[in-house]
């Protein structure tokens, strides 16, 4: 049983960087970028007003308030050739181009139109006010976005005004899930007694969709050698093989001994982690093979550390793993598990830092209390307990951003491994 962050390091130095493939920019969004980014033009190409209002001469705004001639109008995406002059005024809507001899922009809200085509200006305002330089927010030849970055809509924009209408990204990972065990039925299925309805096909369907995969299902298979293994060969015409169950040391885990049968190399098959000890990684050729846990939330949890990792990794991500924060307990919890113990909690920002309350679990298989975490809270196998106001680790899950932290989908009572 090897520690968890030398398991993630065996993963990580076993996984290749995939080719990249070109994209039309709309669908470049939550691909990750195979190129550094530079920018073919000047941001912004010429002076560019930040308000509407007025471009004017600082100078003669400077004893507000004071009426000035308005000359001219200039909209955005035209140019004016009337320049500014002493006493004189352009109306200029906002991304339009500042005329020759304005030094300023006074918003409109700040002026009062007058009749007789003149403009009061109400305050005094400041040379280069309102005006975004040109070339302010980068030149030509700048770098705009990193290599290994995942696009997201910001990036978008970016990619967008410097002319990328089609974008180099990291190829998609193929990847197969094979889901194992006697006891279970589909999803459209009534489980009759002593069976379960699969979760675990799903769940890591949408775990490795979620990170960039294209993934596929290789259904439900009993507890047989032979089925197993028929499946097992179809998986690795992917390039990434994912079997939930069957890993453990049961007389029904059968998945070492068939995926010795197609000569792959185990690199390790126990991890000192709590969900999902028996965990199962090797390599057959350049095609990756995960042996997750069945229980569902050790599969879940497997995942999200290691083969979540992996499946960046092949895309040419730079970050691969799920941001930790350090939180302040409001509840003891305990790990009695001589292992890493992710344990769920809701977690929010609260008087200048996280504090996390543990959600009662009843362990691997409570899929319900993991469903209702938005972080996990890690104690090192050396820590048998933590309690309430001490400070541990804790790995935001994907859905953070949209779990408030809040006490409302759970209980406070106190977690343990």
């Amino acid at each position: 049983m090897i520690p968890v962050g030398e398991a993630l390091e065996i993963v990580l130095a076993h996984t290749p960087v995939l080719p990249s493939d070109e994209v039309d920019l709309p669908e470049s969004v939550g691909r990750v970028l195979a190129e550094d980014v530079r920018s073919d033009v000047e941001m912004p190409p010429f002076d560019r007003a930040a308000m509407d209002g007025y471009a004017v001469r600082a100078e003669d705004a400077a004893k507000a308030p004071v009426t000035l001639r308005v000359v001219a109008q200039a909209r955005a995406g035209q140019t004016v050739e009337r320049a500014v002059g002493e006493g004189e005024a352009i109306q200029i809507m906002t991304g339009a181009p500042v005329p020759s001899g304005a030094t300023a922009v006074q918003p409109v809200e700040k002026t009062r139109a007058l009749p007789d085509g003149r403009v009061e200006i109400l305050t005094p305002v400041e040379r280069g006010a309102h005006i975004a330089p040109r070339g302010s927010e980068g030149g030509i030849g700048d770098p705009v976005l990193v290599k290994g970055d995942t696009i997201d809509p910001a990036a978008v924009a970016v990619l967008a005004a410097v002319g990328k209408a089609r974008v180099r990204v990291g190829r998609r990972p193929t990847v197969s899930v094979l889901v194992t065990g006697d006891e279970l039925v589909d999803v459209w299925d009534t489980p009759g007694r002593g069976r379960i309805r699969n979760s675990n096909g799903p769940a890591v369907l949408a775990q490795a969709r979620w990170a960039g995969a294209d993934a596929r299902s290789l259904g439900i298979v009993p507890d047989q050698a032979e089925r197993i293994a028929e499946a097992v060969r179809s998986g690795f015409e992917s390039d990434v093989l994912v079997v939930s169950g069957g890993v453990s040391e049961g007389a029904y885990d059968l998945v070492e001994d068939v995926l010795a049968r197609f000569d792959v190399g185990l690199l390790f098959t126990k991890v000192a982690i709590k969900p999902g000890a028996p965990l199962v990684f090797g390599r057959r050729g350049d095609r990756l093979v995960f042996g997750l846990p069945g229980n569902p939330v050790s599969a879940q949890v497997t995942f999200d550390v290691f083969v979540r990792a992996a499946l960046l990794r092949m895309q040419g991500a730079r970050v691969v793993s799920r941001p930790t924060v350090e939180v302040e307990l409001l509840e003891a919890v305990r790990n009695k598990s001589g292992r890493q113990a992710h344990l769920p909690a809701r977690i929010r920002f609260e008087g200048g830092r996280f504090v996390a309350r543990p959600l009662a679990s009843m362990g691997s298989a409570d899929i319900v209390a993991h469903a209702r975490a938005n972080a996990l809270v890690i104690l090192d196998a050396a820590r048998v307990r933590a309690e309430a106001g001490e400070r541990a680790p804790a790995l935001l899950l994907g859905n953070f951003l949209e779990r408030d932290g809040s006490d409302r989908e759970g209980s406070g009572r106190s977690g343990s491994a």
